[in-house]
């Protein structure tokens, strides 16, 4: 919306009694119906060219200010953003590096229960594959891959008394270090993500809020602008009438003055017949 400023012509109807529809620069009081009718087209188009004009000279000062608190706000939102990304590709890396070697760690333990329940005559009963951790702060999937090293050393310690073969004892014990190594790896990169969850969140936040002000600063800029661009077309259009003989504004006048209906009431039969031929 333009700035509002008290120029020649002003509508002030919450600082006037109910009579008082206009106020007018060096009018006594206010202007009442009969003192409206009396005001020639010249005289109120020149009266709205004074205020247009005032108000485009006052725009450049506004707008200067507003870029500049919309270019503060752009660059605030722009590495706001880039931090939000720089953590989410982060996040991502660290989901995927963990989930690789949850993946890798399955399978080797599927093979590692296979091969022990083939080769003794007692099976063991541990070692479940952990499932899919969806929740970077999940705590409790932490413990399951903890629980899950800790089942890896007890099949250690069953190995050596159920299992007879060496060969098989020295492949037992090659895969049991590689699922360790893997789960290790993936604890760290499951940790890691625990702690940038919550960082995650703060920076989110901080983005959020600074593009809400970038687009609450855009939206001032933009007002303003759309004013100058309405204020320069209102400037020119009164200009040009005030070379003519505002014979094409003046149309509701003449029909009123020569008994006819005003444009209110011309309004209203429309409005009434559009009505009418809804309900047919």
């Amino acid at each position: 919306m333009c700035p509002k400023i008290r120029g020649l012509f002003t509508f002030s109807p919450k600082r006037t009694p109910a009579p008082c529809l206009l106020k007018v620069e060096n009018w006594p009081g206010c202007m009442t119906p009969r003192d409206l009718l009396a005001v020639s087209p010249e005289f109120l188009a020149k009266a709205i060219l004074h205020r247009r004009e005032k108000i485009v000279d006052s725009l450049p000062s506004q707008m200067a200010k507003r870029q500049e608190e919309r270019q503060i706000a752009a660059n605030l939102a722009k590495d706001s953003r880039a931090k939000r990304d720089d953590l989410i590709s982060k996040v991502s890396n660290l989901k995927k590096e963990r989930d690789e070697a949850q993946t890798s760690a399955n399978q080797i333990i599927a093979k590692l229960k296979i091969l022990s329940d083939a080769n003794s005559t007692k099976q063991f009963t541990k070692l479940i594959e952990i499932e899919k951790l969806d929740d970077e702060s999940d705590k409790g999937s932490l413990l399951n891959i903890e629980n899950l090293q800790s089942e890896i050393d007890e099949h250690k310690n069953w190995a050596s008394k159920n299992v007879e073969s060496k060969e098989i004892s020295d492949d037992l014990d090659e895969m049991r270090q590689n699922a360790n190594k893997l789960l290790e790896a993936g604890k760290k990169a499951h940790i890691a993500l625990m702690e940038l969850s919550k960082e995650n969140n703060k920076v989110q936040s901080i983005w959020l809020e600074n593009e809400s002000h970038r687009r609450r600063c855009e939206s001032r800029y933009t007002k303003l602008a759309r004013c100058k661009k309405e204020s320069d077309s209102a400037i020119e259009f009164w200009s040009a009438e005030l070379t003519g003989d505002f014979s094409e504004l003046l149309l509701d006048s003449k029909r009123v003055s020569k008994g006819g209906p005003s444009s209110r009431s011309l309004m209203k039969q429309n409005s009434g017949n559009k009505t009418s031929r809804r309900k047919k």
